[in-house]
């Protein structure tokens, strides 16, 4: 192994252990206070910090290929030969393929057994009997992955690939059928990525920024608004109470009293609440950067539709210029129309390491864009909300089902990154090549630097190696055409989306601290009083088996 290629993966490997961390901080996040599962909490920690390292596997790829080639002379470096590269591009192969399997592994077994295994919990079923209860329906998922396998093991192009005289599309065609099988599934997941990519991370993408502009209403406001709430609560009650003066009240109004007085008394603590919030210092220094807020939404936003516009530039560029049309999936050759994320990449390139940054900090805010789409729109089931992700207020099934959506989001995400976002970049980094071969069949532009041009699929492949995650991702796309052109038409759908995603976030109302904070009040108010339950049920249960054994 080359001191370039050590130095890269122990970098990566201090990255990996701090996307642990931050999985394990996330989650503790949201984790519900008062309903917890050691089991679902680890899997959900594990599952997100293998996406995580995944990701961070791109930059990791684009350094390592980068790194080969001489950028002054457009030549390999002399410590890049051919065996160095098949061992780096080995290892990176191995490690992709490692992820993707141990991702497949959580999707189809792990997260679906910790969500029965919390299912099945009952006072009076035994650790076993859970275990059984969950291994059962999550034998479903497991045989879909073996059947994904087996069928992508003896899958064959429906259609017939075209011959093209390159090299890098040669290289494509010559996989086994294990790895066929393996890059199926993959696709599958990916397939299934693209549909959280879409429902989430793209209106994501715009409620994100425009949530940080707008802010939040103003605590004087929600202090006016309690307040408006509460008299009408206490009206509602005055009114109730005085119809039923010295008789009996009925049972349909005596629940009606109960809410009001339960939505009273919330209502008074959250008044409480938030006059102890105008003099804390917490609300000062919100108030101080809250122009900070706005200028960090501004400032998104504008990525967000530099991001919309390489995409759209992107997916008009494969269908006008693709190397073969849907025949490979719209497999892109070198693109012909300008993409504003690409030429940044290739100008931050010249300053090591702020394009690898930059990258890191794309796929940080793809990350928090999909998770702002899963806790403004929940997670539903068509408009059937099942869990709300909130903060404290998390129920283990909810964590399982968002970590399940986030790894399939951040699967589409590095199709996205290497094939619509930056396809350029993500395939041949900043590799350049000399572009003139003198008699003797060296390659040597010492006095022509305008001969030394970029690397793209046309590049001899001795100087111009692609990525390993590129060369994923286009062999499923050449190989599985059907994948492409579900991929490609699934980047239009994105757009639209997110279009009615963005409509709709600039009429959004600021959002509004008192909704949220009632509701975390009533449920922190309805555990304590499911906690205390349990808590004299399991006293009960004790002493009564207490008094079993003494007689």
């Amino acid at each position: 192994m080359s001191a370039v290629e050590g130095i890269a993966w122990t970098v990566y490997g201090i990255i990996a252990l701090t996307s642990f961390l931050f999985s394990i901080g996330l989650t503790r996040y949201f984790q519900n206070k008062y309903e917890t599962e050691f089991f679902a909490t680890l899997v959900t920690i594990l599952a997100l910090g293998l996406v995580f390292s995944t990701l961070c596997l791109l930059p990791l790829d684009i350094f390592l290929v980068s790194s080969t080639v001489d950028p002054l002379k457009g030549i390999k470096k002399p410590w890049a030969t051919t065996s160095v590269l098949e061992s780096m591009t080995y290892t990176t192969t191995i490690v992709y393929y490692a992820c993707y399997g141990l991702i497949t592994l959580f999707s189809f077994t792990l997260i679906p057994f910790a969500y029965f295994f919390y299912e099945e919990y009952d006072e009076d079923q035994s650790i076993k009997d859970r275990v059984l209860g969950a291994f059962k329906y999550t034998l479903f998922f497991v045989i879909i992955s073996i059947l994904l396998f087996v069928f992508g093991l003896f899958l064959k192009p429906s259609t017939k690939v075209p011959k093209i005289d390159l090299d890098w599309f040669k290289k494509l065609l010559t996989d086994s059928n294990g790895e066929k099988a393996i890059t199926f599934v993959v696709a599958c997941l990916i397939l299934l990525g693209m549909l959280v990519f879409i429902g989430y991370t793209a209106p994501g993408l715009s409620l994100l920024p425009i949530s940080l502009i707008k802010g939040r209403k103003g605590i004087d406001a929600e202090n006016e608004d309690v307040e408006n709430r509460l008299a009408a609560t206490k009206e509602r009650l005055r009114v109730l109470r005085s119809r039923y003066i010295g008789r009996t009240m009925p049972n349909k109004d005596q629940r009606a009293l109960e809410d009001l007085e339960d939505e009273e008394r919330i209502l008074s603590r959250r008044l409480k609440a938030i006059q102890l919030d105008k003099s804390s210092l917490f609300s000062k220094i919100l108030m101080f950067l809250r122009p900070f807020e706005f200028l960090l939404g501004i400032f998104l936003l504008c990525v967000t539709l530099v991001l919309v516009v390489s995409i759209f530039l992107t997916i008009v560029d494969k269908i006008a210029f693709s190397l073969c049309g849907s025949q490979c999936g719209y497999v892109i050759n070198h693109p012909n129309l300008f993409n504003p994320i690409n030429y940044i990449f290739v100008r931050l390139s010249k300053i090591f390491p702020l394009d690898y940054m930059f990258m890191v900090g794309l796929i940080l805010y793809f990350f928090l864009a999909t998770m702002s789409g899963v806790i403004y729109i929940g997670i539903r089931f068509l408009w059937i909300t099942l869990f709300n992700i909130r903060k404290g207020a998390t129920a283990p099934q909810g964590l399982l089902v968002t970590a399940l959506l986030l790894t399939l989001s951040l699967l589409a995400l590095n199709y996205t990154m290497t094939t619509t976002v930056a396809p350029g970049y993500a395939h041949f980094g900043s590799q350049v090549y000399c572009n003139q071969t003198l008699l003797d069949g060296h390659r040597d532009c010492t006095n022509h630097s305008e001969l030394i041009v970029r690397c793209d699929v046309y590049g001899p492949t001795d100087i111009c190696t692609p990525t390993v995650s590129s060369t994923l991702i286009d062999r499923i796309i050449v190989n599985t055409p059907f994948f492409g052109i579900f991929f490609y038409y699934s980047q239009w759908v994105f757009l639209v989306v997110f279009l009615i995603g963005f409509i709709i976030s600039l009429f959004k109302r600021p959002r509004n601290n008192v909704d949220a904070d009632l509701q975390e009040l009533v449920d922190e108010e309805e555990e304590g009083l499911l906690d205390r339950r349990r808590n004299s049920h399991r006293n009960n249960s004790m002493g009564s088996s207490y008094y079993q054994t003494l007689t």
